[in-house]
């Protein structure tokens, strides 16, 4: 009986990765996102990483990201930014994750602009921290393909 009853305690303890991940990566890149907290936002990210956006060319480096997100902030009044994890899968010191975003602000000229978006990355532990290698955001408009008969 004693056991079962460690085996038990064992598995009840193992956190869902997917629901840390929200909470060290995602809710942080909104809450410093949100508050354009520059040094919070480069936090999340590797020395090396890469971001890499539709339509646009990569940004490499953490210099590089530095500079976008100061030139997001900059052009913004007021930022509203959401991140939903859909799956988070940990591999020793490295992980893959994927989800939706959403990002409603208020740029400084007063236009509103709202968009959405899917996210992929690829993540690894730095000391007690996640931080991401490469992140792939998408926020190109979807349709429906319909075929003729």
């Amino acid at each position: 009986m004693p056991l079962v009853l460690l085996a038990n305690c064992s598995s009840i303890s193992k956190e869902d990765f997917k629901e840390t991940y929200q909470r060290e990566i995602c809710d942080k890149y909104s809450l410093y996102a949100n508050s354009k907290d520059l040094a919070g936002s480069l936090s999340l990210y590797a020395d090396n990483a890469v971001v890499n956006g539709n339509a646009v060319e990569p940004i490499v480096g953490i210099e590089a990201i530095k500079g976008n997100f100061l030139e997001w902030h900059g052009s913004t009044k007021k930022i509203n930014h959401s991140a939903t994890v859909i799956s988070a899968k940990r591999f020793g010191d490295q992980a893959f994750a994927y989800g939706i975003w959403k990002v409603d602000q208020i740029m400084k000229n007063g236009t509103k602009r709202e968009k959405t978006g899917h996210w992929s990355t690829h993540n690894i532990k730095v000391g007690d921290s996640w931080k991401m290698t490469i992140d792939h955001t998408n926020d190109a408009e979807f349709y429906m393909i319909r075929k003729s008969s």
